[in-house]
């Protein structure tokens, strides 16, 4: 009992000391900051901590402010938001105060804001509408509220370890009731089956897991992947399906020019319209993304001048237009950028150009590119507001800038490397259908639109064909939070499934999620959802932590599966003691010793197989697959029944010739050598073992001489006596560990020939 209370006391103590390192972690990631608002009360204006903000306030929104809560909006002068964190749309979003229609998603309310958004540019009054919980921010905590759940690969051990349970308890009354019609005394008897019945169930299985994971975690968090929960790495070695987000983690949420269009080929006078119309950023600005790009562009593509604007327009949403005035020479000139709908209406062009633009234009959209036009104009003096420019101001059309999210340059062979190993990666954006089917064309997951699924028709259909439809889906387009939330829930009926995600619109589905894998650099909230952090923000690292999780998967299988056919083998030893009429070949402290002592030594080396590439060349087990495979079962028989046989015969042998008490040293002997044999063999499921001790793991070899060491130890020490242990003479001793070791060898290595000969099972897939 005081052995089993220390294992346990033992486990709850690295738990503990992980879950603190995994917190202190998590702590230093954030960046706490207090929200000031500028609020109107009482026709006066208020600066208040955002907490205290309550629905009816009137917020004075301005360039670089982060927005308090859910408002709408009642004025409004070129005024744009960043909504990326709460709807994956990359792009900023114009808002304006008209009133629109019932029945809006997110992205078509325009004259609202919502908490969590960032001010790109303009001004604005709202009137709060939501505070709190009560914002769409705030609902999609409860959309993240779900149950605790147990993970796949824990649920399958914690089945395996009940039904071993279920077998021990009937094998314990079965052994007792032998042991009594025996004539084995009854407290004797009761001392023997509860050491068998200790030994029987593999409680050094958890301890052993633990310390797995904790090392596994450790190899991960310098990888730059911070585990916040050790079951997520068991699962998602074995996830079947990624649903991925797109902008952060595919992207770099970051816009940068694809292409540059002039109607004549004049690049140059492109790029010189380009340089002048952008935007200077202030200091105390939220950069604005586009022209944050334009100006990444023009750094590493100056143009032939380079001068400084007498006046900015800032973006004008009736116009469509933002711009800047030089001088040149004695009068001004007007570069323009804009909308091209509006734009190309405006420019001096002949239909046959107007034509060729508007095509050019559906060629670039048509590509999943946001499309700028470029303009200029000569004027005789400055305006004073874009909206005072003539409707009959001549003015030069200059073509056009395509502009795109920029892909992760790893994520097109993370995405191939996952679906190498047989997982099916499903991208989830907030995007436009042509969008969403570009990027995912060039990240290789579709090849055709009908791979691609507009979400906005799931309000009309049923689990059952939205399951359907999503057997052959790789893309989903303009995706609402709800919406990944209800998509997750179908692909977990039939997956163990992992969501990427870095913003709040990501929250319930990283929640739920058998695996939610957050961005390091995405919302906090987002990162308390997830499982797993990627510090780096690198999509190459999940494909890593797959082969991270694989390898505890397949080193979790070798653990139990050597587990399992020991302490069957020590059931067997004295269950068929009784059964044939032998005295019992070993005392409760010794199958205990062997159970503890040897069986600890041995587990956790066998659970630090080093892992492979190759791991990732098969397809994962499918989600309702048992653990053990019914090869690995009739592994575990044919072993127990061995160690059986084996001890039996040698036991029955040397207790003819030398009596109980020496025969029971040889018994110890040998049954703690076939384990050490058992252990070899339990490095590979389908490998020869002369193949697979070429590789090298260290760790074995070290608990490999610790179990050795302290079996000496116990066999000549004087400590022998307390574990009723008899000199043997070395001949003998030597004679039957030989026997012990070599025998199992054999017949392992047999049953393994027969499974890759006969069965088709490869090694390399092992």
């Amino acid at each position: 009992a005081a052995i089993i209370g220390a294992i346990i006391l033992l486990n709850a103590l690295i738990y503990y000391v992980q879950q603190f390192s995994t917190e202190r972690i998590l702590r230093s990631l954030q960046k706490r900051s207090t929200v000031k608002v500028e609020v109107l009360r009482k026709d006066k204006s208020v600066t208040v901590d955002a907490v205290n903000i309550v629905p009816g306030d009137v917020i004075v929104l301005d360039e670089g402010d982060k927005i308090p809560a859910d408002a709408r909006i009642i004025e409004a002068r070129s005024f744009r938001v960043d909504e990326s964190q709460l709807t994956g749309e990359s792009l900023p979003i114009s808002k304006q105060a008209e009133a629109l229609g019932a029945d809006r998603q997110i992205y078509e309310q325009s004259n609202m804001v919502f908490q969590g958004s960032f001010v790109i540019g303009g001004e604005a009054r709202a009137v709060v509408v939501a505070t709190g919980n009560n914002t769409e921010f705030g609902r999609l905590s409860d959309l993240s509220a779900t149950s605790e759940e147990v993970n796949p690969v824990e649920r399958k051990i914690d089945t395996l370890i009940t039904q071993i349970v279920i077998v021990i308890s009937l094998v314990a009354l079965v052994t007792m009731g032998l042991a009594l019609w025996r004539g084995i005394a009854w407290d004797e008897a009761l001392r023997f089956v509860i050491a068998l019945s200790v030994s029987a169930v593999p409680e050094n299985l958890p301890i052993a897991i633990s310390i797995i994971l904790v090392l596994a975690m450790q190899r991960m968090a310098r990888r730059k992947a911070l585990v916040r929960t050790m079951g997520s790495i068991e699962s998602i070695g074995a996830i079947t399906t990624i649903a991925t987000d797109k902008t952060g983690t595919l992207t770099h949420n970051k816009l940068s020019v694809q292409e540059l269009w002039h109607p004549r080929n004049q690049r140059k006078c492109t790029l010189q319209t380009l340089a002048d119309a952008i935007v200077p950023h202030t200091r105390h600005s939220v950069a604005d993304p586009l022209d944050t790009a334009f100006r990444s562009f023009i750094a590493k593509n100056p143009p032939a001048n380079v001068r400084k604007p007498v006046k900015v327009y800032q973006f004008e949403h009736a116009l469509a237009l933002s711009g800047a005035l030089y001088h040149n020479g004695a009068q001004y000139a007007l570069a323009l950028k804009g909308a091209p709908e509006q734009l190309i209406e405006r420019c001096n062009l002949t239909e046959g150009e107007r034509e060729r633009a508007t095509i050019e234009l559906h060629h670039l959209t048509g590509l999943g590119f946001r499309v700028i036009a470029l303009g200029h104009a000569a004027l005789k003096k400055p305006l004073e507001s874009l909206e005072a420019l003539s409707p009959r101001q001549h003015i030069t059309f200059d073509g056009f800038v395509a502009i795109a999210d920029t892909l992760r340059t790893e994520a097109k062979s993370a995405i191939a490397t996952a679906q190498a190993a047989g997982i099916t990666v499903r991208m989830i954006t907030g995007d436009h259908f042509e969008t969403a089917y570009h990027i995912g064309r060039e990240l290789g997951l579709v090849h055709h639109r009908s791979e691609v699924f507009d979400s906005r028709q799931m309000s009309m259909m049923s689990d059952d064909d939205l399951a359907e439809r999503l057997k052959t889906i790789r893309v989903c387009a303009r995706v609402l939070p709800e919406y990944k939330h209800r998509i997750l829930e179908i692909l977990k009926q039939y997956d163990i499934t992992a969501m990427t995600g870095d913003g709040v619109n990501d929250i319930p589905a990283l929640t739920n999620a058998h695996v939610g894998v957050a961005m390091g650099s995405g919302a906090q909230i987002a990162k308390d959802a997830g499982d797993i952090i990627l510090l780096d923000n690198n999509f190459q690292s999940i494909v890593s932590a797959i082969h991270e999780g694989r390898t505890v998967y397949a080193n979790i299988k070798r653990m139990v599966t050597y587990l399992l056919s020991t302490n069957l083998g020590e059931v067997l030893v004295s269950l068929g003691s009784l059964i044939v009429g032998l005295p019992l070949p070993l005392t409760p402290v010794q199958i205990l010793w062997i159970n503890i002592v040897t069986d600890s030594a041995m587990v956790i080396p066998i659970g630090m197989e080093p892992g492979e590439a190759r791991n990732m060349k098969q397809p994962p087990k499918p989600a309702n697959a048992p653990l053990l495979s019914t090869f690995m079962i009739s592994r575990i028989i044919i072993m127990a029944l061995l160690m059986a046989v084996l001890v039996l015969t040698l036991y029955a042998l040397f207790d003819h010739w030398h009596g109980a008490g020496y025969a029971r040293t040889v018994a110890f002997c040998a049954l703690a050598t076939v384990q050490w044999a058992g252990a070899f063999e339990a490095r590979s499921d389908y490998e020869s073992l002369f193949r697979r001790i070429k590789k090298r793991n260290t760790p074995f070899l070290v608990g490999l001489l610790v179990a050795v060491g302290l079996q000496l130890i116990a066999i000549a020490s004087p400590f022998a006596p307390y574990l009723h242990v008899a000199p043997i003479a070395a001949t003998d001793f030597a004679a039957a560990t030989t026997v012990a070791f070599v025998l199992p060898i054999i017949v392992l290595e047999l049953h393994k020939w027969f499974g890759r000969t006969f069965l088709g099972k490869r090694p390399e897939l092992n």
